[in-house]
């Protein structure tokens, strides 16, 4: 505490301690603890006090999900018995990987997510409408519930997809936060208009949204958040999170950048070299998320394209990260022009004769990128509609019609946890 009596502000040297002391912990525990990382470390003559600063840390090897996948169980630092919730990534790159949780970890997960949904202003006052499934062995949808609850908010659980049921339970229950795929609110939105539900006078005032950005790269509202504002003048905010980082990163306001739960994991950004980026610079984000006890790792390569930034909130110095524009792989090259998932789907939900779509990545005959949008519009509506990706993207993709029924199945095929818009078809690289 300060002389004041109130609590000091963190700054950046206090900051960069406090990670370079939890790296410190986080690396001698997986000395001790991962088969994996023991053996990787002798064979590489690594030893955990090598690390002395945050610069330090590049020294450090990498964790690939090809390794993940490939020699999961050299990975868990328990014994079986110890393991209570077996969670797996969405499995949107390739098989779903694995990732056992023991109690510690769904303590810590509850932890993590508490303190998300409290960047996003949730409090035990709140109703929280939880519109993603906690099933099919989906991390975040349980880390959601779990977080509800150890804010002591009520939670009406309504899973996804319904757009009828989801009104219904908006006006028998009167939740105030909805956590929802954004993409899914715009057909919420369609289905008010065609029953006559006014939006505005709904007791919901915030959206945590998941799973797709409402910011663009210049840190504004992008085309999906405006046109959601348009007819619902409700809070909208981003978050960004995956299985493996087990942590999430929510932003306190919108446009405001996901903040880091510092305590909880370090990131990094880095280049096609893998050197470190600075401040604002697009790169992939590196992941390590400490306190895991069943499954810990090391400067895990997330594949996510993004950007960080410094800022300064109610404690201090902290980081924030966002938005996310597309993984590392998905990343396209047509005539010339690099092209992210995030700016097509942007582009999609920016077109107002366009209600559902999904964005199809291919290669041609000659292994050259394509890019094919499927979008529920009548085909006299596809001259405006590719007039405007071409000015958006700067490259004219294939735009070709298709019913809403054959649209969703792709997006959202059997067994899966959230639906995709973004699909990448080419042979994986």
């Amino acid at each position: 505490m300060s002389p004041s009596g109130t609590a000091q502000l963190v700054d950046r040297k206090t900051w960069e301690a406090a990670q370079v002391a939890l790296l410190r912990s986080h690396i001698t525990d997986l000395h001790q603890r991962s088969p994996w990382y023991r053996n990787l470390f002798a064979a590489n003559g690594i030893n955990p006090a090598d690390l002395r600063t945050l610069a330090d840390l590049a020294t450090f090897p990498f964790t690939v999900r090809e390794q993940l996948e490939k020699h999961n169980d050299r990975f868990l630092a328990v014994p079986a018995n110890a393991i209570r919730d077996h969670a797996t990534t969405s499995g949107t790159m390739g098989q779903p990987v694995p990732l056992p949780q023991t109690e510690h970890d769904l303590q810590r997960l509850a932890r993590n997510e508490e303190g998300s949904l409290r960047l996003a202003g949730v409090t035990a006052s709140d109703t929280v409408q939880l519109m993603t499934t906690i099933d099919k062995r989906f991390m975040a949808g349980l880390a959601y519930q779990m977080g509800v609850r150890a804010i002591g908010a009520a939670m009406v659980r309504m899973g996804p997809g319904d757009a009828a049921g989801q009104w219904d339970a908006i006006a028998r229950f009167k939740p105030t936060v909805l956590i929802a795929v954004p993409s899914f609110v715009l057909r919420m939105l369609e289905h008010a208009q065609r029953a006559g539900i006014d939006p505005r006078a709904s007791s919901v005032r915030t959206i945590v949204c998941i799973g797709e950005p409402v910011t663009n790269a210049e840190q504004q509202p992008n085309a999906l958040a405006a046109r959601i504002n348009e007819h619902w003048p409700v809070t909208l905010l981003s978050t960004y999170a995956s299985t493996e980082m087990c942590t999430a990163s929510t932003e306190r306001e919108p446009c405001g950048g996901a903040v880091v739960q510092s305590g909880l994991i370090h990131v990094e950004i880095v280049d096609d070299q893998d050197r470190p980026l600075p401040m604002g610079e697009p790169g992939e984000v590196i992941a390590t998320p400490f306190g895991v006890e069943g499954m810990p790792l090391l400067r895990y390569r997330t594949g996510d394209i993004c950007t960080q930034r410094e800022a300064h909130g109610p404690n201090g110095y902290e980081l924030r990260l966002g938005p996310v524009l597309g993984r590392k792989q998905q990343r396209l090259k047509i005539k010339g022009t690099t092209v992210f998932p995030a700016q097509v789907l942007d582009a999609l939900a920016g077109c107002r004769e366009v209600s559902n779509y999904v964005a199809l990545a291919g290669s041609d005959e000659l292994g050259q990128d394509t890019l094919k949008v499927l979008v529920d519009t009548p085909e006299a509506q596809l001259p405006p509609v590719l007039e405007q990706l071409r000015s958006r993207l700067r490259v004219a993709p294939v735009v070709e019609c298709a019913d809403t029924k054959h649209i969703d199945t792709l997006a959202t095929p059997t067994g899966a946890r959230k639906p995709q818009r973004f699909i990448d078809q080419r042979a994986q690289r």
